[in-house]
């Protein structure tokens, strides 16, 4: 590749536009009605009082499951983030379903079964994702507009709900690490508006049942202390993780 193809490839990725998470789907509207069979409803520990409608949520993925989970029991609209194969043609989604979340993440064994999951969730995908008001994440210049559109959800007075956790080894119930995505939203929010949005350290088992909403914390505080984006990244990740001993882990 040339330098000049190379530079276009940047530009259009740095052009990279995502619509606004609306949320308008009726195949969704349809599916939802039925999800509570599948997802039963949790215990909600809400340690935070009363919730706003505009919040960043950082909470666990709770294996494949948490996703559609949050978005019947949150108490608050949210819009999630989420990678961004999953908004590509079928093919893209299909592997990404069958070989990173099946395979690598949850521990499914390779065969005839896993593929055909991944071939029906990966068809009927784009309304469910559309009805979730799900945004396109990306670790590469194309970011800038995930945080555009999550800024612009934020304007709405909507909440952007995150799973951070670093699942490359698979989805635990104690988590490792946080990706800082979270904390540069927060940041690119202060800058525009000069508003330090609270974010809610979250943990959700669909296993046991239980939703705990911990009080927020704020990322200018952080930064005042001195923490860089990843040290206030791990200072959530603990968080979220001390609601896992605190209230899941000895239910």
């Amino acid at each position: 590749m040339s330098k000049k193809q190379a530079k276009s490839k940047t530009k259009q990725k740095n052009k990279t536009e995502i619509k606004f998470p609306s949320g308008k789907s009726w195949f969704y509207k349809l599916v939802r009605v039925f999800m509570p069979l599948i997802f039963k409803k949790p215990q909600i520990i809400n340690l935070a009082g009363e919730l706003p409608d505009k919040a960043i949520v950082v909470v666990n993925h709770s294996a494949k499951s948490g996703p559609p989970g949050l978005d019947i029991w949150y108490p608050k609209t949210t819009c999630k983030w989420g990678t961004h194969e999953m908004f590509e043609g079928f093919k893209s989604r299909k592997a990404y379903l069958r070989d990173i979340l099946y395979i690598k993440k949850c521990g499914m064994k390779p065969g005839a079964a896993t593929s055909f999951k991944a071939s029906v969730l990966g068809f009927l995908n784009p309304p469910i994702y559309r009805g979730m008001r799900m945004i396109p994440t990306y670790t590469d210049a194309r970011f800038s507009a995930t945080l555009r559109v999550s800024t612009d959800v934020l304007d709405q007075n909507l909440s952007v709900m995150i799973f951070p956790e670093n699942s490359n080894e698979g989805y635990k119930d104690v988590l490792t690490d946080f990706f800082p995505g979270f904390v540069m939203l927060a940041q690119s929010y202060f800058r525009k508006t000069g508003e330090d949005v609270p974010v809610y350290p979250v943990y959700y088992s669909v296993k046991k049942r239980i939703l705990v909403i911990a009080p927020p914390m704020y990322v200018q505080d952080m930064v005042k202390e001195g923490l860089n984006k990843f040290e206030i990244a791990q200072r959530y990740c603990d968080a979220v993780n001390k609601l896992y001993y605190d209230y899941v882990e000895r239910a």
